[in-house]
């Protein structure tokens, strides 16, 4: 591996250009030219408990748009400096969403090369019932098997909603859906796919079935070929609590474009609320025996119900909903964004949808837990000699959600509070995902010098294309309960932010999920935004 790693993408004139050099001590940076422009001298690389790397960390300093070369003893790496770095990027982590999509055909003019016929059209049974067969088509595939599972479902719109909230010129450009064109930002139009199945999974009574899958995954064939009977689980309280938030969020981002779907998504959240309080006794999901697919369970739904409450007072004003926010804040983590624990969504909510709406002292001490939260993650990234902001025993199972979540957190604090060490950090988060890590790899298909090729991904694999679905994004480096297959495979010793496969049968570190995709939009549309409006 070179000794070099970059932001294989690019980086912006304005913005930071780190580049870690692994045992250096010194070297050049280039024009197109051949001329030095800058010169690192006495370097001290340092040991990274995550990587066992010996790493020095620089920031390349102010550069106009063109091309450079980095250069550290007998190696070298091209660096370029563009504009707009991630326009592009950030609309092909969207459409990664597209590719996804489930019960329609994806046509070549929208999909290219990864065209197929519609999938998983029939209706599905009640498990509890199969003799009840309901109509669940639609919605994106969860991840590289072809289930749909409600609370993830919920958070990556969730992510969307919000990056689009924050971020609306990253979102300026048509990605060439079928909706492409309707008046409609195509982030919108995206999530409104995954939001019509959702209500398709609310009972009468406002409950959410908690995933459609089958009893076991899919062999590696194309979705259309996928004929087994799906099986619509029974309704859980985080699956319903997660859609009440996520829908109502949705109810504010879509009254300006139509406000009959924005009223049908408020009252659909409200009928989930009305279930949770009538059902107040939690009860964790669990596979029944014959059922092998994800489970995606959680020991509390408090986190998602702090959620829902502060998403429905911002949406409908009502006092019931802020008592419920109130009185569960202090029970939830405020700095989570992933799938399981969701209460960082809820302070987004509280700090900036419903800022000057809450009494003084709580949302003063909401800020004071949150900026908190903030800088332990801004200290692991300081800590890290790659800049990246997870310790060295947290690369478990899809490492890049924790590490693009908190660039997520990061983002929020800088928002919040001014400081630039914030945005910077942040933005290493996602020179992490595009190459400026252990692995020296790029972990978005087709983006970057040396992008993963050979994700975990049904689709990917059976389609007979040679280059993977793009826009994709990989769980990365996992340390914790690896597969068996695995840990053979890897060096006995592998450190933690090195224990990766690129191969297709690593589902343990290289599958793809739609949630892995959509903090990376965020934080991608944060840094584009940034870039369009600096010129």
């Amino acid at each position: 591996m070179n000794k070099i790693r970059i932001n294989q993408l690019g980086y912006a004139p304005g913005l930071p250009k780190r580049a870690a050099l692994l045992d250096q001590t010194s070297a050049r940076l280039l024009d197109e030219a051949g001329q030095e422009l800058r010169r690192f001298d006495g370097l001290r690389p340092w040991f990274d408990p995550a990587s066992g790397d010996r790493v020095a960390l620089i920031d390349l300093g102010r550069l106009a748009p063109g091309d450079y070369c980095l250069s550290a003893g007998e190696e070298s790496r091209r660096i370029r400096v563009e504009r707009r770095p991630y326009s592009a990027l950030t609309g092909a982590l969207v459409k990664g969403l597209y590719y996804q999509r489930c019960g329609c055909a994806l046509e070549a003019a929208h999909a290219g090369p990864y065209a197929h016929a519609a999938c998983h059209t029939a209706p599905a049974k009640l498990y509890e019932n199969p003799e009840v067969e309901l109509d669940a088509s639609g919605g994106w595939h969860d991840a590289g098997d072809y289930g749909r599972y409600v609370s993830p479902a919920a958070v990556t719109v969730g992510h969307l909603l919000y990056a689009y909230r924050w971020f609306p010129k990253a979102f300026q450009d048509a990605l060439n859906i079928p909706e492409s064109g309707n008046g409609l930002p195509d982030v919108l139009n995206e999530c409104r796919f995954e939001l019509e199945w959702l209500l398709k999974m609310q009972r009468e009574d406002g409950a959410l079935y908690h995933k459609l899958t089958k009893k076991r995954f899919a062999p590696f064939i194309m979705p259309e070929e996928d004929k087994a009977q799906e099986y619509l689980l029974p309704p859980t309280h985080t699956a319903t609590a997660g859609y009440a938030a996520c829908a109502a969020l949705a109810s504010r981002a879509y009254r300006p474009f139509d406000a009959a779907f924005s009223a049908r998504l408020l009252e659909s959240a409200v009928r989930a609320w009305a279930w949770l309080e009538q059902n107040p006794r939690f009860i964790p999901y669990e596979n029944p025996e014959d059922v092998k697919t994800g489970a995606y369970g959680d020991t509390n739904c408090l986190d998602e119900a702090f959620w829902a409450a502060s998403e429905l007072y911002a949406s409908t004003g009502e006092a019931r909903y802020l008592n419920a926010l109130t009185a569960l804040c202090p029970r939830v983590e405020l700095s989570k964004f992933g799938w399981r624990e969701v209460g960082g969504l809820g302070a987004l909510c509280c700090l900036f949808e419903l800022d000057g709406r809450l009494d003084k002292a709580f949302a003063d001490g909401l800020q004071a837990r949150f900026l908190l939260a903030a800088d332990a993650a801004l200290e692991t990234a300081r800590l890290s000699g790659y800049g990246t902001a997870l310790s060295p025993d947290g690369y478990g199972g899809g490492s890049s959600l924790p590490i693009l979540c908190n660039g997520m957190l990061l983002i929020a604090a800088w928002k919040r509070s001014g400081k630039a060490p914030y945005l910077d950090a942040a933005l290493n988060q996602l020179d992490y995902l595009l190459g400026l890590n252990a692995l020296d790899l790029s972990l978005v298909t087709g983006y970057g010098e040396k992008p993963f090729r050979f994700p975990h991904h049904r689709p990917s694999a059976s389609d007979g294309v040679e280059a993977p679905v793009p826009g994709l994004v990989s769980g990365g480096p996992n340390a914790r309960n690896n597969y068996p297959s695995t840990r053979e495979r890897l060096p006995k010793g592998t450190y933690p932010a090195k224990s990766y496969l690129d191969e297709t049968p690593s589902a343990d570190t290289n599958e793809i999920a739609i949630y892995w995709n959509s903090p990376a939009v965020f934080v991608a549309a944060c840094f584009d935004q940034l870039t369009r409006e600096n010129g």
